[in-house]
This record gives C-alpha cells, sequence and structure tokens, in this order.
C-alpha cells in the first residue's frame, strides 16, 4: 500500500460518522463549565449533562469539552435532552419500554511536521493522523446500560514504525456494563469490562487524547456519589493493542489499582475549592528480562477557583521496587495557577505552572526517579520533548479569548534538572542517553503556543507550535534544538 494513502477501514467509518442532525446546545443557554459548580439532579435538557449529585468537573468522569460533550463519551446522557425536544437524529432512540440507543462519533484530522523530533538532529518527518471512533450507548433502563466503542487510528507515513495507538485498522476501544442506583443524594455504581478511566491529577493520570487512540483498561471500577463528597475504587488491566483488527489483547501484567476520592472543602454554590486524595498502585513492565516497575503513588490534589484565581495544586509521593529491584523513593510537585486580569474583551489571564519531580538516587541507593505514571500528553507538550522526571520547569504565559469561540494561549518553560548525575528526560521516562556524564543543570527552553477555534458545537479547529531551544547540557551530549507543530480538526456527533 502506498504511504501517501489511509488504509479502506476508516473511510467506511466515515461515512457513518457525519450524520447530518441539528445541533444539540444551545450557546445562549449554556453555562461555561468552570460555572457549574453544585450536581444536576436530573439529565441536562440543552445539554447532555448526566445526572449526578457530585459536581461534574469534579466528577472523574474526564475532561468536559464544552456545551455538555465529554472526551470520554460514555459519560454524556443524552435522555434530558430527549425529552425536553432538543435532541439531535440517533441520540436517545426509543427502543420500546424505558430503553434508549445514542450513538456518538469523532473523526479528528492532524497534519503534525516534526524538526529534529527527540532533538536528533536531521530527525524531521511530516506525517497526516487520522482518528476515526464510533460509539453506542444502550440505556435499558435507569439503572442499567451498556456502552461499546470502536475506533481506527491511521497515518501516512513511517506507518511500519508507527505505535498500535497511531495506527490501527480497527480495535474495540471500550465495552462495558455500568450497573447503578440512586437513593436521594447518594449515587453508587459499577462499571464492568474494557473502558476509559482518567480520575486523577493530570500529570498523572489521563486517557492520551494525543494519539490517534485513547488509553483504555480492562476491570472494574466502583463509585460513590454524594452531594459534597465522592470516593471510586478501581482494579484494572491494561489494553494491549495491536496494530491489525481486532488484535487488541488484556494485558495482565500491567496493572492499575487504588482509589480515589474528592471533597467540596468550600461553602456555598459559588466556585467551589475541591480536596482530593488518591492513591494509585502500577506495576509496568518493561521486557520480558528487566522486570516490573512496582509502585505506589499517594498524594493529594488541592484545586479550584477563588475570586478571579485558579489553582490547581497536587503532591505526589512514590514508593515501591523499580524494574532492577531497588526501593523507589521519589516525589513530584505540580502547581498550576492563573488569575483573570479582565472579563471583558479579549479576556486575558496570567498563567503559570511550577513542576518538580525528583530523579536520580539517594545514599541508600534507592532509586529517585518520578515515574508520571499515565500523565496527559499535553500538559508539558505534544512533542514530548520534556518528561515530569528529574525536572525543574517554571512556566509562566498568558491566555486570551478574542472571540466567544477562540482561544488562543503563550507560555515560555524555563527547564533545569535537580539531579546533576541522572539524566534529563523526555515524555515517558525516555533518557537522553549521555546527559547523565554532563556537567551542569539547564536543559532549555520551551515555548508553547496553541490556539482553538470552535466553528459549530460540534466542529473545533486547533493549531499548537513547540519548539524546545536546548541548554547547557543536552548540547554538550550532542542533541540539537528541536520543534514540533500541528494543525487538526475535530468533529464530535
Amino acid at each position: 500500500m502506498s504511504s501517501a494513502k489511509f488504509h479502506l477501514v476508516p473511510t467506511a467509518l466515515l461515512t457513518l460518522l457525519l450524520p447530518h442532525a441539528a445541533h444539540a446546545s444551545d450557546p445562549a443557554r449554556d453555562s461555561p463549565p468552570h460555572t457549574r459548580c453544585v450536581g444536576a439532579p436530573e439529565a441536562g435538557t440543552w445539554t447532555p449533562t448526566p445526572a449526578d449529585p457530585y459536581p461534574l468537573m469534579a466528577a472523574g468522569w474526564g475532561p468536559e469539552l464544552g456545551g455538555g460533550m465529554m472526551a470520554s463519551r460514555w459519560v454524556e446522557d443524552w435522555s434530558g435532552v430527549k425529552a425536553a425536544g432538543h435532541a439531535p437524529a440517533l441520540k436517545a432512540i426509543p427502543l420500546g419500554g424505558t430503553a434508549r440507543l445514542s450513538l456518538s462519533s469523532e473523526v479528528r484530522l492532524r497534519y503534525a511536521t516534526w524538526n529534529n523530533a527527540q532533538l536528533v538532529r536531521a530527525n524531521d518527518m511530516h506525517q497526516a493522523q487520522l482518528r476515526a471512533v464510533i460509539g453506542a450507548d444502550l440505556r435499558l433502563d435507569p439503572h442499567v446500560r451498556v456502552f461499546g466503542e470502536l475506533g481506527t487510528g491511521q497515518v501516512d507515513r513511517r506507518q511500519d514504525s508507527a505505535a498500535a495507538n497511531f495506527q490501527n485498522d480497527l480495535s474495540l476501544q471500550q465495552l462495558f456494563v455500568d450497573i447503578r442506583a440512586a437513593a436521594g443524594e447518594t449515587l453508587a455504581g459499577a462499571i464492568i469490562g474494557r473502558q476509559e478511566f482518567s480520575d486523577g491529577p493530570r500529570q498523572l493520570i489521563s486517557l492520551s487524547d494525543g494519539p490517534d487512540l485513547h488509553r483504555s483498561w480492562n476491570g472494574v471500577r466502583l463509585y460513590l456519589h454524594g452531594a459534597r463528597h465522592r470516593i471510586g475504587v478501581f482494579d484494572l488491566r491494561a489494553t494491549r493493542l495491536g496494530r491489525n483488527g481486532f488484535d487488541e489483547t488484556v494485558d495482565h501484567r500491567e496493572t492499575l489499582q487504588g482509589f480515589t476520592a474528592s471533597f467540596v472543602v468550600s461553602p456555598g454554590e459559588g466556585p467551589n475549592t475541591y480536596l482530593e486524595p488518591f492513591w494509585f498502585h502500577t506495576r509496568n513492565p518493561a521486557g520480558r528480562t528487566a522486570g516490573l516497575d512496582d509502585r505506589n503513588t499517594f498524594g493529594a490534589r488541592l484545586w479550584g477557583r477563588i475570586g478571579k484565581a485558579r489553582f490547581d495544586w497536587t503532591a505526589a509521593r512514590q514508593t515501591g521496587r523499580a524494574i532492577d529491584g531497588r526501593s523507589v523513593d521519589a516525589w513530584g510537585l505540580f502547581a498550576v495557577q492563573s488569575l483573570e486580569l479582565s472579563d471583558t474583551g479579549w479576556k486575558p489571564r496570567l498563567t503559570s505552572h511550577i513542576d518538580l519531580a525528583t530523579g536520580g538516587a539517594d545514599d541508600t541507593g534507592s532509586v529517585q526517579d518520578f515515574n508520571p505514571l499515565y500523565a496527559s500528553s499535553n500538559y508539558l507538550g505534544e512533542s514530548q520533548f520534556l518528561g515530569l522526571t528529574n525536572l525543574l520547569l517554571f512556566a509562566p504565559g498568558v491566555a486570551l479569548a478574542p472571540t466567544a469561540r477562540t482561544t488562543l494561549s503563550f507560555e515560555y518553560a524555563y527547564a533545569r534538572r535537580l539531579q546533576e548525575s541522572d539524566a534529563v528526560y523526555g515524555g515517558g521516562m525516555r533518557p537522553y542517553v549521555g546527559t547523565e556524564a554532563i556537567a551542569g543543570q539547564s536543559i532549555g527552553g520551551l515555548a508553547r503556543l496553541s490556539g482553538t477555534w470552535s466553528a459549530t458545537p460540534n466542529l473545533s479547529l486547533s493549531l499548537n507550535f513547540e519548539h524546545l531551544d536546548a541548554g547547557t547540557v543536552l548540547e554538550r551530549a550532542g542533541y540539537a534544538s528541536g520543534s514540533y507543530g500541528y494543525l487538526s480538526a475535530t468533529y464530535r456527533y
């Protein structure tokens, strides 16, 4: 097959993914996501906001995309929109009795370009990337539902070397049963099967939205939600994707277990502040002979909004056993904050984040390399030039909203390593080989520019550009400065 053509599979899917339908949201009636600070007793009538006694933004269901749509589409509940007569076609289709079927889809076409990828000179590439996903949410009654999702990922260049979450003929992304019951202001339930999971600080847990296909897990997730608190417990195994059709497997060696919780700690119904303790037990194989990285990551996240200031602070401690059998003694601190300068015009906000993640080893030989687990690929940039290991980073910036449908942001991050005897790391704990033997701490500066235009409630266009100006350590080890950028269009139904 020519490298300039995608496989035929997504072409067939695309005919199903783009139905002509009226938009389900009314911008004049939709409140901004950050103002939705109390739970919803019933499903939304203008947007597919699910009924949940706990505030949606902190319910642990993953990122909200605006207009009630969620990054994990299974979260959405179209029953209220249907009852109010505002639902588009193929949403909350009556099947008899109380049964309802909602279909969803997403198509993302992205054109990405690298200059000196992984900071290797002349490692340049251009690549078109396609995500195509279709989903079905069958709600048998208010207590039982089944959700399934199929996805394909395609690239037009370097297909043989592309990871399976970029080049994939067809995958069963999700298939689970959700059983729940509500009593007063309490909601309890269990999700059993293949599912997406993104409950926790994004520096540790995410859907991995950068690649063509999201990360998914297999197992059980239990949840208990009240009006001012929630708790979740989970026992999950990784989905190991293949590159062909339906060849993914359950990797029982890679596990994610633990609990998450959230508590409303501010009074009233205004912007809330949330305290969220967590514990993750992860076992991750590095190969047949290298052994397992077996860690406990525990800590807390405090986040919310006070007046014109927003903040999101996380502290995490790691113990356990590293791949080579040595004990783990690592920690990370992440502080994200912003200050709104004006609520009119371009609505400028000053932004910043400060990240500290340990590296190296202590006097007893314990491994201090912080493992960011399943961090958001976007947090330090889709380029993956930097990773949250052996890092001290300060990134001031500014965010603007030139129109109601447009956002722009720019930041410049100053990066240093904490432990001089340890390597500089890129994303995925990938060391820049040779940097561990170089004196100095300056990694360099990472400039990031991004923007999004929501052309319609269903269609958005995004741009992103990142440039790492290599510092002393990288230059002396033979690495170059590098750039990465993309343009993407995303349609969600």
